[in-house]
């Protein structure tokens, strides 16, 4: 199994650096000197305005714009989500919140809902209903679900179990805090299915369990970013989520709509169990008084 590391240059060498690479011949100087400078400042550049860079090179706009063209990007945002892409690889959290320039304006909010748009556009796009009528078949024809995902993709998988287990029972979420996981993972076989949701920097205990359950027959769904993750390549089925983020930390709305189609393609699969596994369940709330707020 490949390292977190080797994943990370697989990455790389698929972006920016190597798009310089194949088309250096054909850039002017100006455009060169474009290259080397994101090449040397590239925790920076991720964070800058196509105008500052300019400015930082000393080149027009313009002449970024047309750097971006030539090396085959849409424009300067499609580049920046390249190098945004292997930083996430790369830095800490803190390490990222250094990078944001001090001086963003209001804007800057503005920028992290137009790119969460994005990002969701970009995911829905990617996303192929026959790969989804798979994954929502899997889910509900396993015996049980297991869910798994840690760390900031802890609430990720929270949601998913909070979901799945209003609509069927035999749903159990895999955390490891009061160190029983050895335990709900005990009797895992060939009909359960495991839903593993990790996202870079990957935590090494989610692609363990997996990786654990894929051994013991389980088939495995993973929600990740990119089918070159250690997830993906641990994974029968992988579902890709965009998360490019502004912020010094991912961006997980896409991933959280991904589990709301799950969950709302899960419930019509068998609505007959849903409906009565709602029902029983809301009975129970009602009995434990757990709303304040209750029906006129």
């Amino acid at each position: 199994m490949p390292t977190d590391e080797i994943i990370s240059t697989i990455l790389m060498n698929n972006l920016f650096q190597e798009r310089v690479q194949r088309r250096h011949s054909h850039l002017t100087r100006s455009q060169v000197a474009l290259a080397q400078y994101i090449l040397q400042h590239d925790e920076e550049v991720p964070f800058l305005s196509s105008a500052k860079l300019a400015s930082r090179v000393q080149v027009s706009d313009a002449t970024v714009t047309r750097f971006c063209l030539a090396l085959g990007y849409r424009g300067y945002a499609d580049l920046q989500k390249d190098l945004q892409k292997w930083l996430q690889m790369r830095l800490a959290p803190s390490e990222r919140l250094e990078k944001i320039p001090r001086n963003k304006g209001e804007d800057f909010y503005l920028e992290i809902f137009s790119r969460d748009i994005q990002n969701l556009k970009e995911t829905s796009i990617g996303l192929q209903p026959e790969q989804l009528r798979e994954v929502i078949q899997a889910l509900n024809r396993g015996r049980r679900v297991f869910i798994v995902g840690l760390r900031s993709s802890f609430g990720l998988a929270t949601l998913a179990h909070s979901h799945f287990s209003g609509i069927r029972n035999g749903v159990t979420l895999v955390e490891s805090s009061r160190g029983m996981m050895p335990d709900l993972l005990a009797d895992i076989g060939p009909r359960d299915v495991m839903l593993a949701i990790s996202f870079p920097r990957y935590t090494r205990e989610t692609l363990e369990v997996a990786r654990y359950a894929k051994g013991r027959g389980c088939r495995v769904i993973g929600i990740t970013e990119s089918i070159l993750s250690p997830l993906a390549r641990i994974s029968d089925l992988v579902i890709q989520a965009k998360i490019d983020g502004l912020g010094f930390i991912n961006s997980y709305t896409s991933a959280v709509a991904i589990i709301n189609c799950l969950s709302a393609g899960l419930s019509m699969a068998n609505p007959k169990m849903s409906l009565r596994t709602l029902k029983t369940i809301e009975s129970e709330l009602q009995k434990w008084k757990i709303w304040d707020a209750q029906r006129v």
